[in-house]
């Protein structure tokens, strides 16, 4: 009998503590499957069901509010901007505050307070600085600082990224440039706000105002009417990389592109013949866009429920979304804004803001 032989007949002989180290390279190897399992397999997007996807939207996370404190949920939320560090700015009109979640939905703090800059009569003011009254637009600049419209106080509040107040313009009590929608004439009842270059894009009910950051005028342009470059209460703008500023035309149905100097360079949408006109046309109600990475325009639709891309030369390239109340769909949204390759829409009716990505 060979040596070999033998040893296989005796069989293998092991103390108690090499059967344990044989036990726990057994299990690294098993921890160590399993990571490469889970980085490999689980951090792959899994694959679109026709539940998970809808209209060309896939659901990535929603929220309906801050979740905490004496106000838990939003009060039909209207803006939606991008901040530093990917946080999430959120206007909550009904309850005149905007809060703040980080990129993955998570809600991180809050800012604002209900204050009345212009009271009607016998009403008393009540303006403190950071007071919001129905805040509205939002946008953020290249520093963090996040610029909101306060709409009923007829001017533009702006504010660090933690929510500190730094500065309120156009004064709420002066004239502005040729004049504006403003109480009184005063001030400006900005709907939507968006910052590029060192400049404040503002709308009013016909009418687009530029400032500095620090709150220069400076120019105007837009006026009643149904020519090119008229407005009709727009509520939605934003600047594309060479300075061309867009703006949802809301009561026209359409999309403007105006030149930095407030020439009119197309349209896209159709303008109603009237209430009653319900004919099928490439926009309903146009609220708050945004200028995609490749120079597209994504706009919010309210009454068409969807999202609608826009070329960059005015072209129709497509829609997504559908009416809902699950993940993914939409209920008269009213701004949307990228996040990273994402975005995130203000889902008005809803109450929620959702994150989404959008399918080709």
């Amino acid at each position: 009998m060979s040596a070999d032989t033998g040893f296989l007949k005796r069989g293998i002989k092991l103390s108690p503590r090499q059967w344990f180290a044989m036990l726990a390279v057994v299990l690294v190897v098993l921890l160590i499957g399993l990571l490469v399992y889970l980085l490999y397999f689980l951090g792959r997007p899994e694959p679109l069901t026709s539940r998970e996807a809808t209209k060309g939207i896939q659901p990535v996370w929603q929220v309906y509010g801050p979740g905490v404190g004496t106000k838990p949920l939003f009060d039909r939320p209207m803006g939606v901007a991008v901040g530093e560090r990917g946080r999430v700015y959120v206007t909550d009109p009904g309850n005149n505050r905007v809060c703040v979640f980080d990129s993955g939905g998570k809600f991180l703090f809050e800012f604002g307070r209900f204050g009345v800059a212009k009271p009607l009569p016998g009403g008393k003011m009540s303006y403190v600085p950071g007071s919001l009254n129905y805040p509205v637009g939002i946008d953020t600049d290249e520093d963090g600082n996040v610029y909101v419209a306060s709409f009923r106080n007829d001017s533009i509040e702006v504010f660090d990224a933690d929510g500190t107040p730094l500065r309120r313009f156009p004064d709420p009590a002066k004239v502005v440039g040729r004049g504006s929608s403003g109480q009184d004439g005063a001030g400006i009842a900005v709907t939507d706000v968006a910052v590029h270059d060192g400049k404040v894009y503002a709308l009013d009910q016909y009418q687009v105002f530029v400032f500095t950051t620090e709150g220069t005028f400076v120019a105007q342009w837009g006026k009643p009417g149904t020519a090119p470059g008229d407005l009709d209460h727009p509520n939605g703008i934003d600047v594309g990389e060479d300075g061309t500023v867009y703006v949802s035309d809301s009561n026209h149905a359409r999309v403007t592109a105006f030149s930095p100097q407030g020439e009119a360079l197309w349209n896209v949408g159709t303008i109603p013949k009237g209430i009653s006109d319900t004919a099928d046309r490439p926009l309903q109600l146009p609220r708050g866009l945004t200028v995609l990475k490749d120079g597209d325009i994504l706009v919010t639709d309210a009454f068409a429920f969807c999202l609608v891309r826009v070329s960059s030369d005015g072209k129709v390239e497509g829609t997504y979304g559908e009416r809902g109340v699950d993940p993914g769909q939409l209920n008269f949204p009213n701004d949307v804004e990228t996040l990273r390759n994402y975005v995130v829409i203000a889902d008005k009716e809803n109450g929620r803001v959702q994150a989404v990505r959008l399918l080709d």
